[in-house]
């Protein structure tokens, strides 16, 4: 099989329709459609096909299109790696990060400094949650992740731990349970959690189930940091925050707050690196990635001293 005749499959997915894939690819319309036949007929699988809605993958399409991305990514980070052997400063570097590795002290300043010395390198920062920026690095789209998951299985990645974050309950000034002792009394409140609430990793679900406490019905899932907490405001909620993340300014918002002095114990946010192999980042990620491992790790380091 060759590399076109992958890129024509996952383009026609992203697309949903060979006429966009075509002009996408700058290729023409029946040389899409060839490429899609050949490689059908050499794995011997139908991969796409057609509907009212336009082309969509079979359920043989669906198991093969993740590898297909894959190679794809592959190829891509491959010409990275060369144009670096002739020239150091190019290519692109993508960061997942969740919100609360998105502010943590000394992050910002690093992407800053590292741009500064390699301004032809393209950054892409992507903000999402832990359970999925875990797909996306197994998918190849990402280099690599700063995530605060609870590491409750390895998922076959690279992972690197730097530090750990302290958790607390944090609620509304106002709030009228904003005195309670424990999270048994809290239990039938209002929840806000940026994590799913199935997620079995995260920090939310690890504080009930760790305190053998079953987890709130009322609970609205929201992965955005300022909204989540205009929304602890309004409808008289609790959150689990890092109390190290609110110290930043772009925690303004949470002015209102308070902590709640529950008796249970609050997980910690594990800070990870990971990626699916250091050793098989092209030179632009692993100088970012080492130079982020080494300023995070000072960073910790002075905040526990402060």
């Amino acid at each position: 099989m060759k590399l076109h005749q992958i890129k024509a499959l996952v383009t026609i997915n992203q697309c949903g329709s060979i006429n966009e894939a075509s002009q996408l690819l700058h290729v023409t319309q029946p040389a899409l459609s060839r490429s899609i036949k050949e490689l059908e007929h050499e794995l011997g699988l139908t991969l796409l096909q057609r509907s009212h809605r336009g082309m969509s993958l079979t359920e043989e399409g669906q198991r093969i299109i993740r590898h297909a991305r894959m190679a794809v990514e592959s190829m891509r980070r491959l010409q990275i790696e060369a144009d670096n052997i002739h020239d150091t400063t190019v290519g692109e570097v993508a960061v997942g990060v969740t919100s609360l590795t998105a502010v943590l002290p000394g992050f910002e300043q690093h992407l800053t400094d590292y741009q500064a010395k390699n301004p032809r390198v393209r950054i892409k920062i992507i903000e999402h949650r832990p359970s999925y920026i875990m797909q996306r690095l197994r998918e190849g789209t990402l280099d690599f992740a700063l995530t605060s998951q609870q590491n409750t299985q390895r998922l076959n990645l690279d992972w690197e731990s730097l530090y750990r974050v302290q958790g607390a309950v944090a609620c509304s000034a106002t709030n009228p349970l904003r005195h309670a002792r424990s999270l048994r009394q809290l239990q039938y409140a209002n929840w806000i959690s940026m994590d799913e609430v199935d997620d079995r990793s995260s920090q939310f679900y690890q504080m009930f189930e760790g305190n053998h406490i079953p987890v709130p019905q009322t609970v609205i899932e929201c992965s955005t940091v300022l909204l989540a907490m205009r929304l602890v405001k309004s409808a008289n909620a609790f959150m689990t925050l890092s109390k190290a993340a609110t110290i930043d300014a772009t925690f303004e918002q949470s002015a209102g707050l308070v902590w709640v002095d529950v008796e249970e114990v609050i997980p910690e946010y594990p800070i990870y690196l990971v990626c699916v192999d250091r050793h098989a980042l092209t030179s632009p990620a692993r100088d970012l990635f080492l130079g982020l491992r080494s300023k995070l790790a000072a960073e910790s380091i002075v905040g526990r001293h402060a």
